[in-house]
């Protein structure tokens, strides 16, 4: 079978093999504010009743790993998609709650709805590509990915989002913030090394998917952030 690269090359590709380059930046502006350190106190005295994680599309799916981090430790947290959150589940604004919102752009309807019905009620964990945005500005506290500009849909800031993420809940969940870096700084070696060889990687999956119909994503626990 042949396979001709030259469809899948361009800016989306140089977005994907970029992704080292960002993961390496963003883990080098995490960082634990004083916001965030005064949060996750508050968490820790039980201050607040629930976490509610909220995003839209592969933002709210990078949420997940979280999800079980949280509930793990013992917190009550519940992933809930920012458009329902909104509109119909906004009893949970008050001030009982933490959210934590993901979003690229910190731009989005959802985001801008959810700045306007929250009005400071809940305190917000912001996680974003844009620092000036509406979320980001809402927010208590807030983690800024260093993923650059995409060219269409989100690689590079969902892996960002992913680290990010990572952080946070060790930030939340009492972990050392050491030992959260040293497992963080071998994820950009690791991207890179795999997307090194990214050529003979679709040579075989597209030998492989040939003549295949359905095509099904499958996964448990924290890797179903990548399934969905």
């Amino acid at each position: 079978m042949s396979t001709d690269l030259k469809v899948i090359e361009g800016a989306y590709l140089r977005d994907i093999l970029d992704q080292p380059q960002a993961l390496e930046n963003t883990l080098a502006n995490l960082g634990r504010s004083r916001e965030l350190e005064s949060l996750s106190a508050r968490l820790g005295k039980g201050k607040f009743q629930r976490i509610v994680l909220t995003g839209m599309g592969s933002s709210f799916h990078a949420l997940h790993p979280l999800n079980l981090q949280l509930i793990n430790y013992g917190y009550t947290a519940i992933m809930v998609e920012t458009s329902e959150l909104v509109h119909y589940k906004n009893r949970f604004f008050d001030p009982k709650t933490l959210i934590v919102a993901v979003s690229q752009s910190g731009q989005s309807a959802e985001m801008v709805r959810l700045a306007t019905v929250n009005r400071k009620r809940s305190a917000v964990i912001a996680v974003t590509n844009t620092p000036d945005s509406m979320l980001a500005k809402h927010a208590t506290a807030a983690l800024l990915t260093q993923a650059g500009s995409e060219f269409s849909v989100s690689c590079k800031t969902y892996v960002t989002a992913l680290m990010a993420l990572k952080w946070l809940g060790d930030v939340l969940c009492g972990r050392d913030a050491k030992f959260t870096r040293r497992e963080l700084k071998d994820a950009a070696p690791a991207v890179a090394s795999y997307l090194a060889d990214w050529k003979s990687y679709v040579e075989s999956l597209a030998a492989t998917l040939k003549n295949i119909r359905h095509l099904f994503f499958v996964g448990r626990g924290a890797s179903l952030a990548a399934v969905f």
